[in-house]
């Protein structure tokens, strides 16, 4: 029985003898291939021998010269890659699958451990060549060393590969830089021919970091039937976080390499007694287990300000209204001081949040922490809670399960001015990037349609420019929509994640982007959909953290800075079934790994019919499922527009020459989206004092004959705005294109109605009158209500 197994057998876990468990239950997870390259048969051409392939790619992933050197096979389409492959008595991976800081939640460990016991019964010495100028020594293994020595393995480096192979049974060879002697080579075919094993790890070509020819060299010296192939294989849809890092259980069963097994992973289900050795700073300590194994903990849903040694880390735009970073710093130090005080020494819970990574990208183990802060003796004070509390850190934008939780105890220190919030003044905050919109950037775009297909021009503020290009979905013949609006639904859909800071220089983009108007033409977007005033709020609660082609608050951080110079708050909530949604004129939806609740779209349903607007952002990239559950969600908010299955590039007008981040200035200025943002666009968003314009009722259908009853056939408009709305020059039109202009001077109060009769009739504040004599306007059948500005903007429509 594991440990982890007993543990369990006998109650509650609170220690475990390893910080290493993860308990077997079939067959292995999928592996994640970091950095991988493929395989090629003998020849040089594309391996399709199914008896030597034990392993291959997803059939979503592809391979690419990514050193340029065009000396990489590509696989053609429809054809597996292979990743790992096994011919006499040498096992050889694209990768190196269990250097220190693989995701151990993946099956990569025991799937190599797998492989040593099929090929080597279980048991054995396996030296680990250090002698060719290898970066990956056995070090870099250290924690796959003891894994396997813990299994029955003795492992052993060398840098004399050739006199220490008559002591061992197996051989780890990874990327050689320097190449093998005709010696050595002709002691490794002895050694193989004599029933011993090589197992061969290579490295994607990245960089040129691969040592292809060096391994092909010995390949081909032991006649083996397979090759290295100098490449890298990428995987947008099925990866371990990026398309570097394929995913793959695309596994050949005929080996006996996939059998689950006790692994190197942390339990998420379980919580662990640990001892707290070091604080680093607020957020971050290093535990011991029982067994003396220590971890790195990233204590997860909040963020402390960085200390001035590690102020190049900062991000000051995440800190509302504070502009210091001397300040911030100041508090940095703080928050350790804090952090030491609480949890220094202490014995501490340990537990982890299943809707979260294990670990970050920095191999951290991401958890929560509970504490004894009284002295009573009782574990049951939440450090993560408690450290946003007294004003010591801020909750992070992440998909933490706590995440709502934390974000109101950060909103009330805000508002206390607790701790580091004392000197933040978000109203005080400078304006940038506040001008008129020239040029938009749309990375991983999308275009917008119709559930039943194309959307009118009537409805789509900016296009694509005329040089772009899509591939799959709904394909237009003309102009590629790239936004679209709903002003009934109070929905608009825009095909790109246009806020997304990693196109930010300062977090390393190639190029400045700060030129583009991307923050103004949304704020704008939001205040036109909307029928009220607040702030604006983004859903973080389904899968947007760290995916790629969606955006959390944490991934918005210079979007939230630009709202504040336009006094607007930018906040996330996770569970919008839960959260109170009356102080936002806005929620922000980008695309949803996860699906909604019907409690949550049924909030959302509500948010919506009492005046706030949803933005749907979808991408280009996402995956079909995720691009589903977004539109999903606009089935369900009543609009029939949907983010298409399509990916829009343009080759000419870009970004950096890359065709993935088109531009365009192709803009439909009928709409009042391309001035800087002062709150006036439309909606109630502009703040106190603003009227409006909707739709409140058709009555399409008079009683009788519609064309005997014309007064008995209406339309009913409301101001649901806090001014008063002066109609002057404004008209209203149908289908057909028959046209009503509003009288000269008149004005509808907030709050107050006027209907609109098609007949004829003595105008009032209360009843207009078309002035049609014998013929109705609005079709039985179906219509639609526009409403024109006096600039002959569409303002608001509605179809029945």
């Amino acid at each position: 029985m594991s440990a982890l197994a007993a543990a369990t057998a006998t109650g509650p876990i609170t220690t475990i003898l390893s910080s290493e468990v993860r308990a077997a239950s079939g067959d292995i997870p999928p592996l994640v291939c970091h950095s991988t390259s493929s395989f090629l048969d003998a020849s040089g051409g594309e391996l399709t021998d199914s008896s030597i392939i034990a392993v291959w790619a997803e059939d979503t992933a592809t391979n690419h010269d990514a050193d340029s050197n065009g000396d990489a096979t590509l696989y053609s389409s429809g054809t597996s890659i292979p990743l790992v492959v096994s011919d006499s008595n040498v096992v050889a991976f694209g990768s190196m699958l269990v250097e220190d800081g693989t995701n151990w939640q993946q099956g990569n460990e025991e799937f190599v451990l797998n492989a040593w016991d099929a090929e080597l019964g279980g048991s054995g010495t396996v030296l680990f060549d250090e002698g060719h100028g290898q970066y990956y020594d056995l070090a870099s293994f250290s924690k796959f060393e003891s894994y396997a020595e813990n299994n029955g393995y003795t492992v052993t480096a060398t840098s004399n590969l050739s006199a220490d192979l008559g002591s061992a049974d197996a051989a780890v060879i990874t990327s050689p830089s320097t190449a093998f002697s005709s010696s050595e080579l002709d002691d490794l075919a002895t050694f193989v021919a004599g029933g011993g094993t090589l197992f061969v790890h290579d490295q994607s070509d990245y960089n040129d970091n691969d040592t292809t020819a060096n391994l092909n060299d010995f390949a081909s010296y032991l006649g083996l039937s397979f090759r290295f192939n100098d490449d890298e294989v990428l995987d947008t849809s099925n990866n371990g976080g990026a398309d570097y890092k394929p995913l793959t259980s695309q596994f050949n069963t005929a080996f006996d390499y996939f059998t689950d097994r006790d692994g190197l992973g942390l339990d998420k289900s379980k919580t662990y007694t640990v001892d707290v050795t070091k604080v680093s700073d607020g957020d971050t300590v290093t535990v011991q287990f029982a067994d003396g194994s220590t971890e790195s903990i990233r204590i997860l849903g909040i963020d402390t300000p960085e200390k001035a040694s590690n102020s190049s880390a900062e991000r000051i735009q995440e800190w509302e209204g504070i502009e210091s970073m001397t300040y911030l710093q100041t508090w940095g130090s703080n928050a350790t001081d804090f952090g030491k005080s609480e949890l220094g020494g202490a014995t501490v819970e340990l537990s982890f949040d299943q809707n979260e990574p294990l670990r970050d990208t920095y191999g951290r183990v991401l958890g929560y922490i509970h504490y004894d802060a009284t002295g009573d003796g009782t574990r049951d004070d939440f450090y993560n809670l408690r450290a946003v509390e007294t004003g010591n850190a801020r909750v992070y934008g992440s998909g933490s399960s706590y995440h709502d939780d934390i974000w109101r105890a950060e909103d009330t220190a805000r508002s206390n001015g607790t701790g580091v919030w004392g000197q933040s003044d978000p109203d005080a905050s400078s304006e940038i990037r506040n001008r008129a919109v020239d040029d938009l950037f749309l990375p991983q775009a999308a275009s917008v349609k119709t559930a039943s297909g194309g959307v009118s021009d009537s409805r789509v503020p900016i296009y694509a420019e005329s040089t772009a290009t899509q591939s799959g979905g709904y394909t237009y013949s003309g102009d590629i929509p790239l936004a679209a609006v709903d002003d009934a639904a109070n929905v608009a859909v825009v095909g790109s994640p246009l806020i997304d800071e990693s196109y930010e220089s300062s977090e390393g983009f190639a190029v400045d982007t700060s030129d583009y108007e991307n923050f103004v033409f949304l704020t704008n977007l939001i205040d036109y959909v909307s029928d009220r005033s607040g702030d604006i709020l983004i859903d973080g609660g389904h899968g947007q953290f760290d995916a790629s082609y969606a955006v959390s608050n944490d991934d918005a951080a210079y979007y939230q800075r630009y709202l504040e110079g336009v006094d607007l708050s930018f906040d996330q909530a996770n569970d919008l079934d839960t959260f109170d949604l009356s102080r936002w004129q806005a929620i922000i939806v980008t695309t949803p790994a996860n699906a909604f609740t019907q409690a949550e779209i049924d909030a959302l349903t509500s948010f919506v019919a009492d005046g706030g607007a949803v933005v749907l952002v979808g991408a280009g990239t996402a995956p079909s499922g995720a691009r589903t559950n977004l539109n999903d969600l606009a089935s369900a908010l009543g609009t029939d527009l949907r983010i298409n299955g399509d990916h829009v590039t343009d080759g000419t007008n870009n970004v950096n020459g890359d065709s993935g981040i088109p531009t365009t200035t192709v803009f439909d200025t009928t709409f009042p989206l391309f001035d800087a943002y002062d709150g006036s666009t439309g909606g109630g968003s502009g703040g106190s004092g603003n009227g409006d314009l909707s739709i409140a009722q058709i009555h399409e259908d008079a009683a009788g004959n519609d064309n005997n009853n014309l007064n008995d056939e209406y339309v009913v408009f409301e101001n649901p705005g806090t001014g008063s709305i002066d109609l002057s020059g404004w008209t209203v039109e149908d289908e057909a294109a028959h046209t009503y202009a509003f009288p000269s001077g008149f004005t509808l109060d907030a709050g107050a109605q006027v209907t609109l009769h098609t007949g004829t009739g003595s105008d009032t504040s209360s009843d207009l009158y078309w002035g049609n004599t014998g013929t109705a306007i609005w079709n039985n059948g179906g219509d639609t209500v526009s409403v024109y500005d006096d600039s002959g903007a569409l303002y608001t429509s509605e179809s029945y």
